[in-house]
């Protein structure tokens, strides 16, 4: 009896053994092997990128726009003039003298290479990419066009408010119109006010908006009644979003909400009170309504 008892004791424990095996096997197979595989994975991955990664400096991606493939051209003048700003560029003669170089050359390589190159020089404030900038306005491409008038507005260049007036006056491209007065805002130069309050009138809602908006940073109040208008959210119903393309989606009426609301600390008029205390404690946003409050506390209280 007592050996049976003894023999019972040692299956029980070669099954705890053989139980322990299976399940120390399982916890091999099934979790430390894939978790070593995903950590040498991982390491690998990253170590190809270590050793992959390439240079972003404004001059490395100007060289990558000199030499590289089509494509790679491309996608570097759409970094550099994404990425660019003046403290990034350490060498600075080097630095203008090549983007120059290669923007002039960029007449015979596809146009986005010379529209973002266009964009960057705007991006970097510097005013001595003016004069190459204006030339850009007569490009045969539209983009490089958009891309230069943007850029003049962005380096606050006053000798090309002529050309920008020029520009909304004979331009048939709506695009351009638009630009050349968000620049001509932008530049503020008092002189060119006339054009603007003309565009008050004009038969494209965002010309109007940003003639307005234009004339509210240079403390005219010429448009004001547009400004209040886009200060209510109500007002943008007649814009509805559409599937071809025209009207304004939710976040365009929240950009345009956020602009009204900003010129309004810059033209302060009386008449925006309740639209802005309005914002401030009932608008989806918070962003809105945060700036709202912001404005009205800080100018309306």
């Amino acid at each position: 009896m007592t050996n049976n008892h003894t023999d019972i004791e040692e299956k029980n424990k070669l099954d705890e053994m053989s139980n322990s095996s299976r399940v120390y096997a399982l916890f091999y197979s099934f979790f430390l092997i894939p978790f070593m595989l995903a950590v040498f994975g991982a390491l690998f991955y990253f170590m190809f990128l270590f050793l992959t990664h390439e240079k972003k400096t404004p001059i490395d991606l100007l060289n990558n726009i000199q030499s590289g493939s089509s494509t790679k051209r491309w996608q570097a003048a759409f970094e550099l003039s994404n990425m660019l700003d003046e403290e990034k560029i350490l060498n600075k003669e080097l630095f203008n003298t090549k983007i120059k170089s290669l923007f002039e050359k960029s007449k015979h390589d596809d146009p986005k290479v010379r529209a973002y190159l266009a964009l960057a020089m705007g991006r970097t404030g510097n005013k001595d990419f003016g004069d190459i900038l204006i030339s850009a306005l007569d490009d045969a491409n539209s983009d490089v066009r958009l891309a230069a008038i943007k850029s003049l507005g962005m380096l606050n260049y006053n000798d090309s408010c002529e050309n920008l007036v020029n520009i909304i006056i004979s331009s048939i491209n709506i695009s351009e119109i638009l630009e050349a007065t968000i620049s001509l805002g932008l530049i503020g130069n008092p002189k060119y006010k006339n054009i603007l309050v003309d565009n008050l009138n004009h038969e494209e809602p965002n010309i109007r908006w940003d003639s307005a908006i234009a004339l509210a940073k240079m403390n005219d109040s010429a448009g004001s009644k547009i400004i209040e208008s886009l200060l209510s959210r109500e007002y943008y119903k007649k814009f509805p979003s559409k599937s071809d393309g025209s009207g304004l989606d939710q976040y365009e009426v929240e950009n345009c909400i956020l602009t009204a609301v900003s010129v309004s600390s810059i033209l302060i008029n009386s008449d925006f009170k309740d639209e802005l205390l309005y914002l401030s404690s009932n608008d989806d946003s918070p962003a809105v309504r945060n700036l709202a409050l912001k404005t009205f506390n800080q100018y309306y209280k």
